[in-house]
C-alpha cells in the first residue's frame, strides 16, 4: 500500500517534471539557435571586416596604378608618333619614368613599375621597366621584356600585357614567383587607351607577402586561421596546404564549399566541412582582386559558447529538479511528520516509553493533541535535566563535578593522539583546610571552599571549572585563556589578595596553585600535564608554608 506522502511526491514532481521538460527544451532549443547565430555573425564580421582591410590595401594600390595610367594617358600628344617616331618614343617615356618610379616608391609593397607600348609600335622592348633587386632595395632600371621572343598566347611570360588589353580592363594578376629577387608577386596592370586604339598598358608588381601577413595574421577563438582562394577555388595562401591545392582535393565535404567559392557564395552562415577527421566551420566573402578570403576555425570552439550555455541550461534544471524534489519531500514531510510522530509516540507511551520529543506540531486538531504529548515529554525534559545536573555538577559549589571532569579528560587524551591541541591544566588546592576543618567546623570549611570557588571562577570565567577533590579545582585552559594564562595568574593572586584585605581573619583564604602547558614533545597523555601541574601546585604550596613560617619567626621575635 501506498502512503500518502509518496502519492503527494508522485503528483508534485510529475508536474514538474512535465513543466522542466517543456520550459528547459523550449530554452535549450532557443540558446542553441542563439549562439549558432552570434558564432555565425562573429565569423562573416570579422571576415568582411578583414577582407575590407584587404581592398582597403588593393585600393590604394589600384589608385597609384590607375592615376599614373591618367597622367600617362594625358601626357600623349600623338598616338601616330608612337608608330613611327623613335625619338617621341623615348621622351615621352623619358617624361613618364620619374612619375612611375615615384608612384612605385609611394605604393605599400611595390617591387616593380612598368609602362609597355603596344608591341605593334617601334621597336618590342619600347617602354619602361623598373624593378628592386631585393626587398628593401631602391628601383633600377632594366631592359622590358622582348615581346618579339614570346607568342601572345604564351600566358606566362606576357599574359601581363595581353591579358588586360584582351579584357578590355584593368586586371589583377595572379600571384607568381620572381625568380630574380625569389619573392612571389602579385600585379594590377591598366590598359591604355586613345581613340580606341591601344596604346599599351601601365602596371605595378606587388610583393604577395603584404597580403599575405594580413591573412596570416588573423586569428578566431582559439586555434581559428584565415586563408586565400583564386576564383577556381584553388589555395592562393594557407597555413598548411601549398599554392595552388584545390579546396575539392582537400577533402568530399570540401566539395560543396568549392562550389560556393566558385559561385561566389558567402554571407551570413557558416559551411560545415571536416578534415583531418575534425569537424570545422567556414566563412568566406570575394575580394575585390577576385580572390576569396576564408576563416575557419575548429566547430568545438565555435560551439564552445553554446555547449556552456546548454551546460548551464541543464545543470540549471538539475539544480531546479533537485530543489523541487527536496521542497516536495519537505512539504510533505511537514505533512505528514505530525501524524507518523504521534502514531510512535502513542507506541512508545503504550510501551512504557516517555523518552519522545514531538518536534512538529500543527495548529489543527492534530496539533492540540500534540501538544498534549508536548507537555508530557517537557515535563520528562526537565526531570532528565534535573538529573544531568546533578550528575555533572558539584553539590557545595555548583562547578563541574569529577565526572565532568573525567569526560573533559577522554576529549584531551583523543586530541593529544590525532592532533596538536593547546591547553594548559591550571590546579588550585586550599591551604589549611583541615585545620580550618578541626578548629572552626565542616561548615565554616565550606563557606571558605565556596569563596575560594567563586574567586576561581570570577577570574576564570572563561574557562570550565572543575572540583575534583574536597579542596581541589582543576581549570582546563583553552583557546583565548590558554595565550593570556600568565596575566589569569596574576588576575588571580590580585583577587585573592584583595579577598583576604576585608575578610576576617579566620575567613581569609589561602590557595596553592600550579600550572603545566601541553608539550608535544614530552606529554603523551593527559596525564603527564596533569601531574606537573600538580608538581607545580604542590611546590607552591610548600613555598608558601615557609613563607608563613619565616613570618611567625619574625613576629616572635
Amino acid at each position: 500500500m501506498k502512503s500518502i506522502q509518496t502519492k503527494f511526491i508522485a503528483l508534485i514532481l510529475g508536474c514538474v517534471l512535465l513543466s522542466s521538460a517543456v520550459i528547459g527544451g523550449v530554452g535549450i532549443f532557443t540558446a542553441k539557435t542563439v549562439v549558432d547565430e552570434d558564432s555565425a555573425r562573429i565569423m562573416n564580421l570579422l571576415c568582411s571586416e578583414k577582407a575590407q582591410e584587404i581592398n582597403a590595401l588593393l585600393s590604394r594600390i589600384e589608385q597609384s596604378v590607375n592615376t599614373l595610367a591618367v597622367y600617362a594617358v594625358g601626357e600623349l600628344d600623338s598616338v601616330e608618333s608612337l608608330r613611327t617616331d623613335d625619338a617621341y618614343i623615348d621622351a615621352y617615356t623619358q617624361k613618364i619614368q620619374s612619375v612611375a618610379i615615384n608612384a612605385a616608391n609611394n605604393t605599400e609593397g611595390a617591387l616593380a613599375v612598368y609602362l609597355r607600348f603596344n608591341p605593334d609600335f617601334g621597336k618590342p622592348t619600347s617602354g619602361l621597366f623598373w624593378s628592386k633587386t631585393a626587398q628593401n632595395g631602391n628601383f633600377q632600371e632594366f631592359v622590358p621584356t622582348d615581346f618579339s621572343r614570346y607568342s601572345p598566347e604564351d600566358v606566362e611570360h606576357v599574359g601581363w600585357y595581353y591579358l588586360p588589353v584582351k579584357n578590355g580592363k584593368a586586371i589583377w594578376m595572379e600571384p607568381y614567383q620572381n625568380q630574380n629577387i625569389n619573392v612571389e608577386m602579385i600585379s594590377y596592370v591598366v590598359p591604355l587607351y586613345v581613340d580606341n586604339v591601344t596604346v599599351g598598358v601601365v602596371g605595378m608588381d606587388i610583393n604577395y607577402d603584404v597580403i599575405r601577413e594580413i591573412v596570416g595574421s588573423i586569428r578566431v577563438y582559439s586555434s581559428g586561421y584565415a586563408f586565400l582562394t583564386d576564383k577556381q577555388a584553388n589555395i592562393m595562401y594557407h597555413p598548411e596546404f601549398p599554392i595552388g591545392t584545390s579546396i575539392s582535393s582537400m577533402g568530399s565535404s570540401l566539395r560543396s564549399v568549392a562550389d560556393e567559392l566558385l559561385n561566389m557564395g558567402g554571407g551570413s552562415y557558416l559551411f560545415s566541412y571536416t578534415m583531418r577527421d575534425e569537424a570545422r566551420k567556414l566563412a568566406f566573402c570575394s575580394l575585390q582582386n577576385g580572390m576569396r578570403l576564408g576563416i575557419t576555425a575548429p566547430t568545438a570552439e565555435i560551439d564552445a559558447a553554446k555547449n556552456r550555455m546548454i551546460l548551464q541550461c541543464v545543470i540549471v534544471l538539475t539544480v531546479f529538479l533537485a530543489l523541487s524534489l527536496l521542497l516536495t519531500v519537505l512539504m510533505t514531510r511537514r505533512i505528514i511528520r505530525p501524524l507518523k510522530e504521534l502514531n510512535e509516540a502513542a507506541k512508545k507511551i503504550a510501551e512504557g516509553d516517555l523518552s519522545i520529543a514531538l518536534t512538529h506540531q500543527t495548529k489543527d486538531e492534530v496539533g492540540m493533541l500534540a501538544d498534549s504529548f508536548q507537555q508530557t515529554v517537557n515535563h520528562l525534559q526537565k526531570y532528565i535535566n534535573y538529573i544531568n545536573g546533578l550528575a555533572y555538577r558539584d553539590g557545595l559549589t555548583g562547578v563541574k563535578n569529577k565526572t565532568a571532569y573525567q569526560e573533559t579528560v577522554i576529549r584531551l587524551e583523543e586530541q593529544t593522539r590525532i592532533g596538536r591541541p593547546q591547553f594548559a591544566v591550571v590546579v588550585f588546592d586550599i591551604n589549611g583546610l583541615k585545620e580550618i576543618n578541626d578548629t572552626n567546623g565542616h561548615d565554616f570549611g565550606d563557606m571558605l571552599i565556596i569563596d575560594a570557588c567563586k574567586i576561581i571562577c570570577k577570574v576564570f570565567k572563561h574557562s570550565p571549572v572543575y572540583r575534583i577533590g574536597g579542596d581541589e579545582f582543576v581549570v582546563i585552559l583553552e583557546d583565548a585563556d590558554y595565550q593570556h594564562y600568565n596575566e589569569l595568574l596574576v588576575r588571580f593572586q590580585g583577587a585573592l589578595e584583595e579577598f583576604n584585605q576585608y575578610a576576617r581573619p579566620d575567613g581569609q583564604i589561602s590557595v596553592a596553585r600550579g600550572i603545566a602547558l601541553y608539550e608535544e614533545e614530552t606529554d603523551l597523555t593527559f596525564s603527564d600535564v596533569f601531574k606537573r601541574a600538580d608538581e607545580s601546585m604542590y611546590q607552591n604550596k610548600a613555598i608558601m608554608k615557609r613563607q608563613k613560617a619565616e613570618v611567625k619567626v619574625t613576629d616572635r621575635v
